[in-house]
């Protein structure tokens, strides 16, 4: 049989241990970060990192040339004391500098990152290949024959090549309001050959050749060329 005192004894260890809970309770409310989960976001934030970059390293550069640095992924405020970015706002992961001429070029970029690469600096030629002759000459009257058999032949005043596996570049002859064809290209130093596609050239009629050729350097020089044909007893 329970005494009214042991009772009592009873009661007031109950309600210590209560009191007890409760102030475990409040000391885990209370205490900062007591109980809680570092998250991502309470961790250093990590720089994004390059995957490409173009003129690759130890390649030439020279004063205006273009530098596309490519990362994994946006890498926020990029910059570089030796180049410009062109444009000035760029947004994702592909940024495109304007080298200012020196041979080393350190990027920065938000949260620490850095790359510093080298190239071969030189001065740069900006002067476009000159077509200095062209075989027939444009303007003349040709016959479908002669085009056909001799080709046109073009003479620069540097070596060329020609892009002709670009569509807006490649070389093509067509009847001034009528239909087009690609013409068969071949590049040897100065010269180029284009070769007509035998039986497309009509005489009595206007056409008109159109390229592009680039030097070593990339530089660009377009061709546009006017022939009239006539018949071979002409």
């Amino acid at each position: 049989m329970t005494t009214p005192h042991a009772r009592r004894r009873e009661r007031a260890a109950r309600r210590a241990a209560v009191l007890s809970s409760l102030a475990v309770c409040v000391v885990l409310a209370v205490a900062p970060g007591c109980g809680e989960d570092r998250g991502a976001e309470d961790l250093p934030a990590e720089p994004a990192y390059v995957i490409d970059i173009r003129p690759a390293p130890g390649g030439i550069i020279c004063e205006g040339r273009e530098v596309t640095v490519v990362f994994n992924r946006d890498p926020g405020d990029a910059r570089c004391d030796e180049a410009r970015l062109d444009p000035e706002v760029q947004t994702g992961s592909r940024r495109t500098f304007r080298a200012d001429g020196g041979w080393r070029l350190s990027f920065a970029w938000d949260h620490g990152g850095a790359l510093t690469v080298d190239y071969a600096a030189v001065i740069c030629d900006y002067e476009e290949p000159i077509l200095v002759a062209v075989t027939p000459e444009q303007g003349t009257l040709v016959t479908a024959r002669e085009l056909e058999a001799s080709g046109i032949v073009l003479e620069f005043n540097a070596p060329v090549e020609a892009p002709n596996d670009q569509p807006n570049r490649a070389f093509r002859i067509a009847q001034v309001d009528g239909d087009a064809w690609d013409l068969a290209v071949s590049t040897a130093g100065r010269r180029v050959t284009l070769r007509v596609p035998a039986g497309v050239i009509e005489p009595g009629r206007s056409y008109v050749v159109t390229g592009a050729v680039t030097d070593e350097r990339g530089n660009e020089t377009e061709v546009a060329l006017t022939y009239v044909t006539v018949a071979a007893d002409e």
